[in-house]
């Protein structure tokens, strides 16, 4: 389906909108409110094949039948190495076992090092990604070694990679103090570099959390632990985690709201309407994700969750 802003572009039900349905679940939901396609994590294709009993020709066959691609497979969080970790060749084998065109790389587990460092491993990255016909996308995140999208465009130009993109999402964008001016002031070479394109909202001034979310918060965070474990394994994701550096006094809390509090699109106090009209403007091209981490949402059926979700951004996209 052609969006009204971007009419070339797919748009994708990210797999943090639903963090646990089913395989099956996953794709019904996007198929039944419009999307074109998905992405998927790491450890719902582990519980797809193990829990669900899914072949990667089970998977296909359900993506065809609802007419629905797989985009990306995220996230890839231990990059940092000077070759290929578990869970980058078990990301590799779900790309080109179901499909998928680009894998997401937040820097999230980024250790203390410096930008030119951090820009050697994404050459090599792109390097192993190549040999697989996969595009990689450098997500920012505000409390790491690459907090905006200024930073992130710089460490891509300089890496130089054809196969490399950004991946801008908005929650981000905002909570690291972007503003409109710079999407306007972007050059058509910084556009073209935005490849990937996650929509979500939030309030102006994070909010407190009632007792019902905390508990809820906390169970949050234990599924992501145990998450990591599964696709890592325990002592490489203790290790990964425990090297990462944060540089933003306000990281715990970030992290937080990040994984579980953002609301959908129109429901915050992003300027929206007009980040997207900017980035159209500049000849921006991305593939549109809907990616809302939050608890309330997890708690109604995926289809329910896919159709708001549609639904929300149809009215964005319209003012």
């Amino acid at each position: 389906m052609a969006t009204e802003l971007f009419p070339e572009s797919r748009l994708l039900l990210c797999a943090g909108t639903l963090p646990r349905a089913t395989f099956a679940e996953r794709v019904e939901a996007a198929r039944s409110a419009g999307f074109d396609a998905i992405s998927l994590f790491p450890q719902q294709y582990l519980q797809a094949t193990l829990k669900e009993r899914l072949t990667p020709a089970d998977m296909r066959e359900i993506l065809v039948a609802a007419g629905i691609a797989l985009d990306e497979v995220d996230p890839l969080l231990d990059w940092f190495g000077p070759a290929a970790s578990a869970a980058e060749k078990l990301m590799f084998a779900m790309a080109s076992e179901l499909g998928a065109v680009s894998i997401n790389t937040p820097t999230a587990f980024a250790p203390d090092i410096g930008l030119p460092e951090l820009t050697a491993a994404l050459v090599r990255l792109c390097e192993r990604a190549a040999k697989h016909g996969l595009r990689i996308d450098l997500e920012f995140l505000p409390w790491t070694i690459v907090p905006d999208l200024h930073t992130a465009l710089q460490v891509v130009t300089d890496a130089g990679q054809t196969n490399l993109g950004v991946t801008l999402d908005v929650w981000h964008f905002f909570r690291g103090g972007d503003t409109l001016q710079t999407l306007r002031s972007l050059s058509a070479a910084e556009a073209a570099h935005i490849t990937n394109l996650q929509l979500n909202d939030a309030p102006a001034t994070r909010r407190a959390l009632p007792l019902r979310d905390k508990l809820a918060l906390a169970g949050a965070t234990l599924d992501q632990l145990t998450d990591g474990i599964k696709v890592h394994g325990a002592r490489r994701f203790f290790k990964v985690s425990s090297a990462m550096k944060s540089t933003h006094p306000d990281a715990t809390a970030l992290m937080a709201e990040a994984s579980s509090g953002r609301v959908l699109p129109g429901d915050g106090d992003m300027p929206l309407e007009s980040w997207l009209q900017a980035l159209q403007g500049v000849g921006c091209t991305p593939t549109v994700g809907l990616e809302i981490f939050s608890l309330a949402l997890a708690r109604l059926p995926p289809a329910e969750v896919a159709a708001s979700a549609m639904a929300a951004y149809r009215q964005v996209a319209a003012r």
